[in-house]
C-alpha cells in the first residue's frame, strides 16, 4: 500500500464528516450559543482551518460588528463568493442565520463532491454544486456525484450517512430561506448519521467531559 505524500493526508469519508461536523458546530454556536447572535457572511472553504486531528476552526467573522452598518453590509455584499451566495442575496445585502445555512449547504456539497462552487478559473464554466445534485437524481446516477476518494471503504453510502448528508446539504440549499434548516438542527443529523469506522480521530483535548464533544 503507497503511503500519501507528505502534507497530502488521506480525506476519507470519516475525516470530512468530522471536518463538516466542526464547522456545523461552530456556526451553530455563533447562531445561538452566545448573548448577541452573529451571522458569519462569509461562509467558505477558505476560511476553514483544520489541524492535525481534522477537528474544524471557523474564521473571519465578527467584523462587521465593529463598523457602521453601512459599511458592513457593503463589506458583506463584496465579501460574499458567487458560489456560495444564497438566492435572496442577490436582491439584497442583508446576510442572515439562513444565508449561512445555504452557504454551509454548498460547502457541504463541496466536501462531498470534491468540487469548488463558482467560476472555475481554468475553464471559465461555472460549477453549481446543487444542480448537479439534481440533475444526478434525475438521471438516477446520485452516487456518481460523490468524490472518487471518498467512497473508497466504504461498504453502503446509505449505512455511512453519505445518502443523508447529501440529502441535508441540498435541504440547507433550499431556494426559500425559511425552508432551510437551523445549524442547530444541521449538528443534530450530522451526530445521528455519523460513519462507522471513524478509528483515529480522536484529538487528546477532546474528552466526554470537556466542552468539545469527541468525533
Amino acid at each position: 500500500m503507497k503511503k500519501p505524500k507528505a502534507g497530502k493526508p488521506v480525506l476519507n469519508w470519516a475525516r470530512r464528516h468530522k471536518i463538516a461536523l466542526g464547522i456545523a458546530r461552530g456556526l451553530a454556536y455563533l447562531h445561538t450559543g452566545l448573548e448577541v447572535p452573529i451571522t458569519h457572511a462569509n461562509v467558505r472553504s477558505k476560511n476553514v482551518l483544520v489541524d492535525d486531528f481534522f477537528a474544524a476552526r471557523l474564521t473571519d467573522f465578527g467584523l462587521d460588528k465593529l463598523m457602521i452598518p453601512s459599511i458592513a453590509d457593503e463589506m458583506v455584499a463584496q465579501a460574499k463568493t458567487d458560489g456560495y451566495k444564497a438566492p435572496e442575496l442577490q436582491r439584497m445585502k442583508k446576510c442572515s442565520s439562513r444565508t449561512d445555512v445555504y452557504a454551509f449547504g454548498i460547502l457541504l456539497l463541496e466536501i462531498l463532491i470534491g468540487k469548488k462552487p463558482g467560476k472555475n478559473g481554468r475553464s471559465g464554466e461555472y460549477v453549481d454544486l446543487p444542480s448537479m445534485v439534481k440533475v444526478a437524481v434525475l438521471e438516477e446516477t446520485t452516487m456518481e456525484v460523490f468524490d472518487v476518494e471518498l467512497l473508497k471503504g466504504i461498504r453502503s453510502p446509505m449505512e455511512d450517512g453519505l445518502v443523508q448528508a447529501l440529502k441535508l446539504a441540498m435541504g440547507c440549499c433550499a431556494p426559500v430561506a425559511s425552508v432551510r434548516p437551523s445549524m442547530d438542527e444541521v449538528v443534530r443529523q450530522l451526530e445521528e448519521n455519523r460513519p462507522r469506522n471513524r478509528s483515529a480521530l480522536y484529538s487528546p483535548t477532546e474528552t466526554r467531559s470537556g466542552s468539545v464533544t469527541p468525533f
